[in-house]
């Protein structure tokens, strides 16, 4: 897929902190508090220290690996309204034909429970997972739909994500930042698929 949605900011690492090294900063200090520590490392507490020296910036990077874009795509091939639209672009007279659908005040939610596995002497000791949880809420859409592809969008209204990031069940930050795109119509390239063409 060519996908093109390039929102500002761009990945949840940059929502929440503009930048990685502000990631790393805040993982840090959840990371030393004694009672996440302990908690984190209660089958291993050998290895506090270096999982202190380590940790945050590995969350960080799985944070920074998590792009806005790829979800608010795969959060509109979901979508009912734009999966309909993309299924009657196959028919008969309408293939090649670009079809405009509106999509209402609506909202797109994603979690993510990506985790590192610590090994000690080539044994797998701890399993720490991490949470990112992010909620799109986006204002009126105009899009076009052709041969089930989404292949253009317009956002007409507000646009902000909310993120809350986390290890092991304690909070690290959460925030709600607006979320800047093009206010034209933008084209997505080869389009996001949506409908495959019948059989």
């Amino acid at each position: 897929m060519n996908l093109t949605i390039d929102p500002n900011p761009g990945t949840a690492a940059l929502a929440l902190y503009d930048g990685a090294r502000g990631a790393v900063a805040a993982a840090a200090s959840v990371v030393r508090d004694p009672q996440v520590i302990s908690t984190i490392c209660r089958d291993a507490p050998g290895l506090a220290g270096r999982l202190v020296a380590q940790l945050p910036e590995t969350g960080a990077g799985l944070l920074h690996g998590i792009t806005l874009g790829t979800v608010l795509a795969a959060g509109w091939q979901k979508s009912r309204v734009l999966r309909a639209a993309a299924v009657r672009s196959h028919e008969k007279g309408l293939r090649g034909k670009t079809e405009p659908v509106q999509l209402a005040a609506h909202s797109i939610t994603s979690e993510h429970r990506p985790y590192v596995e610590v090994y000690a002497d080539e044994r797998k000791v701890l399993t720490i997972t991490f949470s990112v949880d992010l909620t799109f809420t986006i204002g009126l859409l105009d899009a076009e739909i052709r041969d089930g592809r989404l292949v253009t969008l317009r956002l007409g209204g507000g646009f902000e994500v909310t993120v809350s990031w986390g290890m092991e069940g304690f909070k690290i930050g959460e925030k709600q930042v607006p979320i800047h795109v093009p206010a034209v119509a933008f084209p997505l390239g080869a389009g996001i698929p949506l409908a495959r063409p019948p059989a």
